[in-house]
């Protein structure tokens, strides 16, 4: 099995760099500092922050999480969710010093192309975790014997405010839609809680609410009323804005596209940052 990785040596460098410097701070200036064989342990927070998956075992080896698969892990109060790498999925969670255990894990049942695997992979290396090392920016999870399960790096700060242009929209028929039309959907979720853009056809505007990993966008989308070139804009806004009302939570992957998706976590729209 394997028991090292994640650049774990990292780890308790970063756990060694601090103690040293906050023993040096507390050191009078005039006494010198005694060696010491113990080994330092860092003690960092790993809930209320998104973890990204790097690797996991797979067969009996640590194998690496395949580009353009984003699985991820939250964990607050109890409750831990993310994306499996298809499905969102949420269970039930135990944490006692070092020792962390998950319940049994419920997930939402898109059909997922070739991300299947990893994800059955996950969902039973989550199960078996017994414990967990972190280095403040990477976490292992172990089990029972001490064997590495999974290795996460701490997901960058996530955040909808910005420009954003569509990628995938929900033709309410629970399919993403992706086709020459989509970009021309554009969204800016202003710090002040003002979410305007062009609706393919159309300026739009509308107001959105975050809390936490919720969103909740209008009711009430004021637009512009041009005649659209082509029907099928016209279709196409109708849909966007069906997927805007429909969305109830929001997140970004690493490769920094925004997602909103409803409540059973279909997803609606898909955005990359505008350019």
């Amino acid at each position: 099995m394997h028991k090292s990785g994640l650049s774990l040596a990292s780890l308790g460098a970063l756990a060694l760099t601090a103690a040293l410097a906050v023993g040096a701070a507390a050191q009078d200036a005039s006494a010198a500092p005694e060696p010491s064989d113990t080994p330092v342990v860092g003690v960092y927070s790993i809930e209320g922050m998104e973890w990204l998956l790097t690797s996991q075992v797979v067969d009996g080896e640590m194998q690496p999480v395949p580009d353009g698969v984003t699985v991820s892990l939250y964990m607050r109060g109890g409750a831990a969710g993310g994306s499996g790498g298809c499905n969102r999925y949420f269970a039930d969670y135990a944490l006692d010093g070092f020792d962390l255990s998950f319940g049994p894990i419920g997930a939402t049942q898109m059909y997922c192309e070739g991300d299947s695997d990893v994800e059955a992979a996950y969902f039973a290396n989550l199960g078996a975790v017994a414990a967990y090392q972190s280095g403040g920016i990477q976490m292992a999870l172990l089990d029972a014997n001490g064997d590495f399960l999974l290795e996460f790096d701490l997901a960058p700060e996530a955040t909808v405010v910005g420009s954003w242009v569509a990628q995938g929209i929900n033709n309410g028929n629970e399919a993403v839609v992706s086709d020459a039309l989509t970009p021309t959907v554009t969204a800016e979720f202003g710090a002040d809680g003002v979410l305007s853009g062009i609706d393919g056809c159309n300026q739009y505007t509308t107001v959105y609410e975050v809390d936490g990993e919720s969103i909740t966008i209008g009711p009430d989308i004021a637009s512009t009323r041009m005649a659209c070139p082509d029907p099928a804009l016209g279709e196409l806004s109708q849909q966007y804005y069906a997927a805007l009302g429909a969305a109830s939570s929001w997140s970004v992957d690493a490769s920094g596209a925004l997602e909103l998706r409803d409540d059973g976590g279909a997803l609606q729209v898909r955005y990359l940052p505008a350019e």
